[in-house]
């Protein structure tokens, strides 16, 4: 599993993600499939991680890519 699928997981899933970040279930669905979450969406994620208790996953990550992962 990558970290992009164990976060939305950790959080209640593709359509619980979608619906607090108002994006269509497709969108979060293709974090999933890519690995990869967008850096802009970073901040709202924590925050939805932080109302629900959830300590997210961690991982290193390329800010080269413009693709970025919590902090560990």
């Amino acid at each position: 599993m990558n970290i992009a699928s164990a976060i939305v997981n950790s959080l209640g899933g593709t359509v619980a993600v979608s619906n607090a970040l108002d994006l269509a279930p497709s969108t979060v669905s293709s974090w999933k499939k890519s690995g990869k979450i967008p850096r802009w969406w970073m901040p709202q994620i924590e925050l939805f991680a932080e109302k629900q208790n959830i300590d997210l996953p961690t991982a290193k990550c390329s800010t080269a890519t413009n693709q970025v992962c919590p902090a560990s």
